[in-house]
């Protein structure tokens, strides 16, 4: 049985070959249509079937969208850095300015792609528009057709291993690798911050079990991690009180 981002997929190439229009803007079309049909039960002849929350607890958290997650709060985390270490040039008011700026609209860029694909993964799979508003603590559905945009529908089609649109220009490639770990993603330097991550902000030893979900090689490296930092806490405490 095929998917439902499949299937949608399908339906978007079928229209496409019909009406000649791009490949993103078929699939925004057969996805429209279906919210349509959601908002009128009469169309399909019942209410449609509830999908959220209950539905999925039994169901394994994808790979591909914690591999999503991995990948672009790497991204992020990258441009926070930049960001911040431009505060340790401070010489100059005005580069700071732009540089500083462009830093950090390139994290949020990242971070809007990131929602975004997660949004349209989970529209897909038919959550309920209900709760993906609940989720992205928004009123209006107007509101939540911001976060799909072309992007992320080609992010999206990367990540599902759907063909590229006909103007697709790098996010389904990376979508892609994201999925296959490889080419753009980097999991070795995911694992580096996701262990700098934990040993940072864990709540350890205080929780004795606060690393024990981790896989073994990751809980190791936390571990070896934690009293590196704290010594070098307790020596910036110490150049401060001097």
């Amino acid at each position: 049985m095929q998917s439902r981002n499949q299937a949608r997929a399908n339906a978007a190439r079928q229209r496409q070959a019909r009406t000649g229009e791009s490949y993103a803007a078929a699939l925004e079309m057969i996805r429209l249509d279906r919210l349509r049909k959601l908002d009128d039960p009469a169309e399909v002849g019942s209410p449609p079937a509830s999908r959220g929350p209950e539905y999925f607890h039994a169901e394994p958290v994808p790979e591909v969208l914690t591999e999503l997650v991995r990948y672009h709060s790497h991204r992020i985390a990258k441009y926070l850095y930049l960001a911040m270490d431009e505060g340790r040039w401070g010489h100059d008011f005005a580069e700071w300015q732009a540089m500083t700026l462009y830093k950090l609209t390139d994290a949020l860029e990242h971070l809007h792609l990131l929602i975004g694909t997660i949004s349209a993964y989970l529209r897909n799979e038919g959550v309920e528009r209900y709760f993906l508003r609940r989720y992205l603590q928004v009123n209006e559905d107007h509101q939540l057709e911001r976060y799909f945009s072309s992007q992320v529908e080609e992010h999206l089609a990367g990540l599902t291993g759907q063909p590229a649109p006909e103007d697709s220009v790098v996010w389904h490639s990376v979508g892609s690798d994201i999925a296959d770990r490889s080419g753009w993603s980097k999991p070795e330097r995911h694992e580096v911050l996701e262990a700098a991550l934990h040993a940072h902000f864990g709540n350890y030893p205080d929780d004795g079990q606060a690393f024990d979900h981790l896989p073994v090689p990751l809980k190791e490296h936390v571990l070896a991690l934690i009293p590196l930092m704290r010594e070098a806490n307790h020596s910036a405490h110490h150049e401060d009180a001097d």
